[in-house]
């Protein structure tokens, strides 16, 4: 479904040559419409994976990027779960620490962030144990009770021998593993960004901002549709982005968006309180799906044929 959506915007040319060329300065929050539903009936939450940057074809600013996502979650109130991977790192420890400051939280997503369906048991679980203890100690010195774990890809293991060592030691070890619901494809969208340049023409950048924002919110409303045929209602749902120049960049609009679509920005622990994710899920396909369409590809019959 197109939408055509509207901001108002005073400060667009700044936001190209400030934002895009990541001089983090707070300019980009004067003079909107933010469009706020009086009483917000849907949640979400926010989750990021790949921090503190995800990887790349070409160069990219960690610091500037983590700037802008921060600055955009705290400007909508939301409180969002970072997933680390460990390799990624490097010197990064002071950005990670901004978000855990900010009232945020993190969760570990193996060490190397390697596909779990191209690893054995034997690898992939001692890749976990390492980008877990990456972040522990940091983890534990700002408080945080929880301990979360994404799959790289969402991909689970293909076949139940290989999925069970992963679950055996997470459940051993009380990390909560973290679906998503909302999967969009934003690493498509931010190579089309990449090859826009760094000042990008204003009206193929604007383009972009509304196809991705419709993009989102368009995946959220088949998810929801898909929900109510499993569910009878709609559910809290869990927003997979990743770390990347993209969301840095269109993640303050996009906020925006789903708070006029009438969203309220939740924590990941209600979020995972919807009995959704009580479904039965057995899917063992390499995809990496949002959980909904995991439990609909292993339960076909929750669906009528189309």
């Amino acid at each position: 479904m197109l939408r055509s959506i509207q901001f108002t915007r005073p400060c667009f040319v700044t936001v190209l040559s400030v934002c895009l060329l990541f001089t983090a300065v707070d300019v980009c929050g004067q003079g909107k419409d933010k469009g706020k539903s009086q009483q917000p009936t849907r949640e979400i939450c926010i989750t990021f994976d790949e921090l503190p940057v995800a990887r790349s074809f070409g160069e990219v600013d960690r610091q500037a990027i983590n700037y802008l996502l921060l600055d955009a979650l705290k400007r909508h109130k939301a409180r969002a779960l970072g997933f680390v991977i460990g390799e990624q790192i490097e010197t990064s420890f002071d950005i990670l620490g901004e978000w855990l400051n900010d009232g945020h939280k993190l969760g570990s997503m193996t060490n190397s962030g390697q596909d779990h369906n191209q690893l054995g048991p034997d690898q992939f679980v001692p890749d976990i144990r390492r980008g877990h203890e990456g972040i522990e100690q940091m983890l534990s010195g700002f408080g945080q009770k929880k301990r979360y774990f994404r799959f790289p890809y969402l991909h689970y293991g293909s076949t139940v021998e290989q999925r069970r060592p992963a679950k055996t030691y997470l459940d051993e070890n009380k990390i909560v593993t973290v679906p998503a619901t909302v999967v969009p494809e934003d690493y498509l969208y931010n190579l089309t960004l990449s090859k826009l340049g760094k000042t990008p023409d204003s009206a193929k950048f604007e383009l972009l901002l509304n196809d991705y924002i419709n993009h989102v919110i368009d995946e959220i409303e088949r998810v929801d549709r898909l929900a109510k045929v499993m569910t009878g209602k709609r559910v809290r749902h869990i927003l997979l982005l990743r770390a990347n120049r993209l969301n840095a960049v269109l993640l303050d609009e996009l906020l925006m968006a789903l708070e006029a679509e009438g969203f309220k920005f939740i924590d990941i622990d209600r979020a995972m309180q919807d009995k959704v994710f009580d479904l039965p899920e057995a899917y063992y396909g390499l995809k990496g799906l949002g959980y909904l369409d995991m439990v609909q590809q292993s339960n076909p019959d929750l669906l009528p044929a189309e």
